[in-house]
Order: C-alpha cells, then structure tokens, then sequence
C-alpha cells in the first residue's frame, strides 16, 4: 500500500494530465459520432467518475442547476 501512495504523490500531475486527456477524448468521440450508443456508455462513465471527483458537491450541483 505504501508504494502505491508513494507513486501516486509523485505523478499526481502527470495523474490528473491523463484524466483530463481521456475525459477530452471520450467527449470528443461522443460528440463526433453519430452513434447513442457511445453516449449512453460515455453516461455510466461519467457517473463512476462524479462519485470520486471532490471539483463539485451536490450542493454545488444545485446551485449550478438553478442557472
């Protein structure tokens, strides 16, 4: 477990560089793509993701859903 958080406090920039890249590119490719099958998988993806991003709070959610 300590090598784990020892990578992880060492690469975190480069981390967070892939995250952002595969989030870009995914949303990209739903856009781009006739298709609605991507977009519901792209959906649960998103999903997965939200439950462990700490950027919005569900209060924060509403808020910005008031706008």
């Amino acid at each position: 477990m300590g090598n784990i958080i020892t990578f992880i406090t060492a690469h975190w920039e480069d981390i967070f560089t892939v995250y952002g890249a595969v989030v870009a590119a995914c949303t990209t490719i739903v856009k781009v793509t006739p298709s609605k099958k991507d977009d519901t998988v792209w959906g649960n993806i998103v999903k997965i993701l939200d439950f462990f991003s700490t950027a919005f709070t569900d209060s924060d959610k509403k808020k910005l859903a008031k706008k």
